[in-house]
């Protein structure tokens, strides 16, 4: 069986092939040129770290995340674009649900960037009344940090990317060691989370281990995309 590849959609593919290896430079980045052991403990120290840089502010904030995650989502669009022709029902409530997914995690992130501005005004206002409001609305965008939104993220794109490994199962675009990568990284994903609110102690070792999948699936993917970007157009005869 060919792969037919319209020339239209090479532009996508090769985005999409490249987001996962910019995501996975954005948090190798993250955890190599950050000193993690001065994270700040309170919203006080939050501010006090904005004045004495914002950029170190931003990565301790996981900015960075905002343009991971939302890289995965062009990825997720070339994918829904590569496989809809072999189950376009299915594809569309994965992409739906992987969608979902980038939104639910992007969006509290680009919140808690107003921590930079709530950190300026608290270093000129005058009266303790002020300070007291400004560490509050710090206190709730802080809250936005907390573990909740993004475990609810990762849930809707482990959804969202098990579905769509279930199709890659039936599909001629991707290897099917990609599918099942594809489908342990979802599964270990959605038991960590489940484990998060069931059995908190081994969240962090189920995190670990189904990184171990995320991983190689992202490269496996970007492999893919960029195969079906390099295709030459076939016309059906």
């Amino acid at each position: 069986m060919s792969i037919s590849v319209e020339s239209n959609w090479k532009p996508l593919f090769r985005i999409g092939g490249a987001a996962p290896l910019l995501t996975l430079v954005f948090y190798v980045s993250e955890f190599l040129f950050i000193p993690w052991d001065e994270f700040p403990a309170s919203t006080e120290e939050w501010f006090s770290l904005f004045q004495r840089s914002k950029l170190l502010g931003l990565f301790y904030l996981n900015a960075l995340d905002i343009f991971s995650i939302a890289l995965l989502g062009v990825m997720f669009l070339a994918l829904h674009t590569a496989l809809k022709g072999t189950n376009e029902s299915l594809m569309a409530v994965a992409v739906f649900f992987a969608m979902l997914g980038v939104g639910v995690f992007v969006v509290p992130r680009v919140a808690m960037l107003s921590m930079i501005s709530l950190s300026d005004r608290y270093v000129v206002v005058a009266t303790e009344a002020e300070r007291f409001r400004l560490l509050a609305a710090g206190e709730t965008l802080g809250a936005l940090g907390t573990p909740t939104p993004q475990t609810v993220g990762f849930l809707f794109m482990a959804i969202g990317v098990l579905l769509l490994s279930v199709v890659m199962l039936q599909s001629k675009s991707f290897s099917k060691i990609t599918a099942w990568f594809g489908i342990l990284a979802s599964v270990l994903t959605l038991v960590n989370d489940i484990s998060v609110i069931l059995t908190p102690e081994l969240a962090t070792t189920l995190m670990i281990v189904s990184g171990v999948f995320w991983i190689p699936w992202w490269l496996l993917i970007s492999r893919g995309l960029f195969r079906l970007a390099h295709l030459e157009q076939q016309i059906p005869s």
